[in-house]
Order: C-alpha cells, then structure tokens, then sequence
C-alpha cells in the first residue's frame, strides 16, 4: 500500500551507486511520514535491508532483478543497493512539507556476506 500521510505521491527517477558483495554499511533511516517503493528500470538483482530498529539485527535480501519494493511507512532499511551498473530506479516518494526522514548510524558496520 502506498502510503503519504496527509501528502502527495512523486515519482522519480533515481540512479544509486552499485556495490558488490560483500557490502558493509553502518547507516539505516527511515520515513515516518510515508511509504516509499523502487522499482529497477533494468532487471538486475539489487539488495534490501530492513530491520525492525536500530537495536535489531538487520536482514538482506536479494531481488530477482524483476520486482520492485516498498516500504512501509516507518520501516528502518539500508539505502538504495543495486549490485550492477546503472542501478537506476523509478522511486515512488511521499512529497510535502514536513520532514521525514530519520537516520541511524552503527558504532560498527555490519556485512552482508554473498549467498
């Protein structure tokens, strides 16, 4: 479900920086006042991180390269990790005048290992 609060939807299209695995990160955030989706304009599998909060284990999945995700309003996850060039992504944001965003950074990084 897409979720904007009292906002509006925005569709962009965004080109995030390919990693390799493994892949270390320290930084979550997340988006108290809407949802927000990615769909990969190429089909190359790209990585997701979520986790219930900064004191939880965080969790990586990889897509088959053919879907796209959304999180829920709320939901701590990693940035944007497409795994090949040119990791370009149309992002279905919430767009308004109140700020939302939050972010955690780690202490120590964490690394996703290859499966």
């Amino acid at each position: 479900t897409l979720d904007f609060g009292d906002a509006r939807g925005g569709i962009s299209i965004f080109r995030a920086e390919p990693r390799a695995l493994p892949y270390n990160f320290d930084l979550i955030e997340r988006h108290p006042e809407g949802s927000q989706a990615f769909l990969p304009m190429t089909q190359h599998p790209f990585l997701v991180i979520v986790t219930e909060g900064p004191q939880a284990e965080p969790r990586a999945f990889l897509t088959n390269g053919a879907q796209g995700i959304n999180l829920h309003r709320g939901t701590w996850h990693g940035v944007l990790t497409p795994l090949h060039a040119p990791g370009l992504f149309a992002v279905v944001d919430r767009i308004g005048t109140t700020p939302n965003l939050e972010e955690h950074r780690y202490t120590e990084p964490w690394t996703v290992l290859a499966p």
